[in-house]
C-alpha cells in the first residue's frame, strides 16, 4: 500500500516559511508599502505573516476537531519526551477541550494524516511528544466505560491495538475527502 501523507497543520519549522512569506508580501505589497526588492521587507512584518498563517490554519484545524469529537470518542496515546527519558502518556478525549488540554505543554505541533492514522507531533523545552488518535468503537466505549476510563497503560495500549476496540479516524478523508 502506498504510503499517503497529509499535513494538516504544522507550525514546527516556520524559518522554511520565510521565503515564501517573503515572496507573497512583496508581490501583494510592495508598492503600497514602498519597497523596492524582498530583501527591505522588515523581518518582523515577515513573522507576523507567518503567525497570522498559522493561526488561521490552527482556527481551521480546530473547526475539524470539534466536529470529529462531536461524532464520538476517542483515545490519544504515544510518548512524552522528558528531562528524564520517555514516558508513555495517554488519555481518553471526548471533545477539542480535552484534546487542547492534552497538548497545552507542546510549543510546536506538526498533525498529520498518514494512511487514517491520526499523528500528532510536538516539542517542548525538555524534549518531543508523539501520539496517535483513535476513535472509540462501541465496544471500546464500552471497554473504557466499564473501566471507568481509567488512566492505565494496559487499558489504553489495548483499546488502541485492536480493531473491535479503535478505528482509525481518517480525519484527512473526513475534512478534505482525500
Amino acid at each position: 500500500m502506498k504510503k499517503k501523507e497529509y499535513v494538516l497543520y504544522d507550525d514546527t519549522e516556520d524559518y522554511k516559511k520565510e521565503d515564501e512569506t517573503r515572496e507573497y508580501l512583496f508581490e501583494e505589497y510592495a508598492e503600497e508599502e514602498g519597497w523596492t526588492c524582498k530583501e527591505n521587507i522588515p523581518d518582523e512584518r515577515v513573522y507576523e505573516e507567518i503567525a497570522w498563517r498559522n493561526q488561521y490554519e490552527w482556527d481551521d484545524m480546530k473547526d475539524i476537531l470539534r466536529s470529529a469529537f462531536r461524532k464520538g470518542h476517542y483515545i490519544m496515546t504515544g510518548t512524552c519526551g522528558r528531562w528524564d527519558g520517555r514516558y508513555d502518556a495517554g488519555n481518553f478525549i471526548n471533545d477539542f477541550e480535552d484534546f487542547q488540554r492534552f497538548i497545552s505543554h507542546l510549543d510546536n505541533i506538526k498533525i498529520t494524516d498518514v494512511n487514517g492514522h491520526f499523528i500528532v507531533e510536538g516539542y517542548h523545552h525538555d524534549g518531543s511528544d508523539r501520539y496517535e488518535l483513535k476513535r472509540l468503537t462501541n465496544k471500546g466505549y464500552e471497554m473504557a466505560n466499564n473501566n471507568y476510563f481509567a488512566h492505565d497503560r494496559k487499558l489504553h495500549t489495548t483499546i488502541m491495538t485492536c480493531n473491535l476496540f479503535s478505528a482509525l479516524p481518517r480525519i484527512a478523508q473526513t475534512a478534505y475527502g482525500v
